[in-house]
C-alpha cells in the first residue's frame, strides 16, 4: 500500500480503552494512520480537526451526531465504521448524500443481549428470583406455592418479537434446547427465510398467546407501545415476558396492571424512561425484575465491538465486501 489510509477515532480515551483490545488497536495502527481518540470533553473543534483529515471514522457510545455542517468539513470521509449497536443517533440520510458507507458492530453486541435473554427465560420459568428469596428468608409457604410453577425451557410455545440481529441470535441458542416451537412475529420477515431460521410466523396476538414472550424489536412510530392493553391480556398465565430492546414498545402501566391481577413473570431489561421514576408501578409490581440495560455489550462483547469496527475498516480500505453494512435503505429499520 503506497500511502496508509487515514482513520479517526471518535471516541474519549476511556471508552477507547474500553472497546478495543490491545491487539486490535496495534492492527489498526499498522494498516492506517490513526487521528484520535479524542479529549474526554472534546469540543466541536475537536471534531471538525479530525473530521478534515480522515478517510475512516470509528464512532460509538458517546460519539457527537455527525449532523450535516460536521460533514461539510470532512472531504475525505468515505466511511463510518460504527463500534456500537444503533446508528440513528449518529447519523441521518445526508450521510448518504455524501456518499458516505457505514457499518455498525450490532451483530456484536447481539450475542451479549441473546445469551442474557435465555439465560432470564431460564430463571424466570424455574422462579429462582423468587424462591431464592424466599429460601434466604425461610418461607416454606412460598417455596411451596413457587415450586408448584417452576417449569423447564421444553415442551412450549417460544414467541420471538423480531428476527433481528438480536431475534436471530436467540433463535439459534434455542435450537439446542429440546421440543420447543419457535414462533416469530416480523412483518418484514419473508416465508422463505422464516423456514431457513426454523421459526413460524404468525400474528403478533398469536405471540402475545405463547408461553415465552420476547421482544427484539427496533424503536419505530409504528412499534410505539405495541405491548398495549389488548396484547398484554393475552398472555397465557404463568407466561413470561422479557424486554431486551426498548421500553417505547410496552406499555408499561398495563404490564404492571397485568402482574398485579394474575401470575405472570417479567423482566425488563428497558424502560421508559431509564431508570423508572420513583412513583412508577414497575418498582414494586410483583413478579417483575428489573435490571439497568445491562443485557448488551458489558465487557468482553464490547472488545468483539471495537474488533469487529477495525475489520471492517481493514476490509474496506482492501476493497473487500463490508460484512456489517447498513445501507440508506436499511436505515429506517434499524433500532
Amino acid at each position: 500500500m503506497a500511502q496508509k489510509p487515514v482513520v479517526g477515532i471518535a471516541l474519549g480515551s476511556e471508552m477507547s480503552k474500553r472497546m478495543f483490545r490491545i491487539e486490535d488497536l496495534d492492527r489498526l495502527h499498522s494498516f492506517a494512520s490513526v487521528r484520535g481518540p479524542l479529549p474526554v470533553d472534546a469540543s466541536v473543534e475537536d471534531y471538525r480537526k479530525m473530521l478534515s483529515e480522515v478517510q475512516a471514522l470509528i464512532t460509538g457510545w458517546g460519539t457527537m451526531r455527525l449532523t450535516q455542517p460536521l460533514l461539510a468539513g470532512a472531504p475525505r470521509l468515505r466511511l463510518i465504521a460504527h463500534s456500537a449497536g444503533s446508528v440513528k443517533q449518529l447519523i441521518d440520510e445526508s450521510v448518504y448524500e455524501r456518499g458516505i458507507r457505514v457499518t455498525t458492530a450490532a451483530s456484536a453486541n447481539a450475542v451479549s443481549v441473546a445469551q442474557y435473554t435465555v439465560g432470564m427465560m431460564v430463571m424466570l420459568l424455574k422462579q429462582v428470583p423468587w424462591l431464592s428469596a424466599a429460601y434466604a428468608r425461610g418461607d416454606t409457604d412460598e417455596i411451596k406455592k413457587r415450586r408448584a410453577v417452576v417449569r423447564e425451557l421444553m415442551d412450549m410455545d417460544i414467541g420471538i418479537v423480531a428476527a433481528s440481529r438480536v431475534g436471530r441470535e436467540v433463535i439459534q441458542l434455542l435450537k439446542s434446547y429440546p421440543r420447543l416451537n419457535l414462533k416469530c412475529y416480523d412483518p418484514h420477515l419473508s416465508a422463505d427465510a422464516a423456514a431457513r431460521l426454523g421459526v413460524t410466523p404468525v400474528s403478533l396476538p398469536e405471540i402475545c398467546r405463547c408461553e415465552v414472550v420476547t421482544i427484539h424489536a427496533p424503536q419505530l412510530p409504528e412499534t410505539y407501545r405495541m405491548f398495549n392493553s389488548r396484547m398484554l391480556a393475552l398472555l397465557p398465565d404463568h407466561a413470561v415476558f422479557i424486554n431486551t430492546a426498548r421500553g417505547s414498545l410496552v406499555d408499561e402501566e398495563a404490564l404492571a396492571y397485568e402482574l398485579k391481577r394474575r401470575p405472570l413473570y417479567a423482566c425488563l431489561d428497558v424502560t421508559e424512561p431509564e431508570p423508572p421514576k420513583p412513583n412508577s408501578p414497575l418498582r414494586t409490581a410483583p413478579n417483575l425484575i428489573l435490571t439497568p440495560h445491562i443485557a448488551g455489550a458489558m465487557q468482553q462483547a464490547c472488545k468483539d465491538m471495537g474488533q469487529l469496527a477495525v475489520d471492517e475498516i481493514i476490509r474496506f480500505f482492501k476493497g473487500e465486501p463490508l460484512q456489517h453494512e447498513i445501507t440508506r435503505q436499511m436505515l429506517p429499520t434499524q433500532a
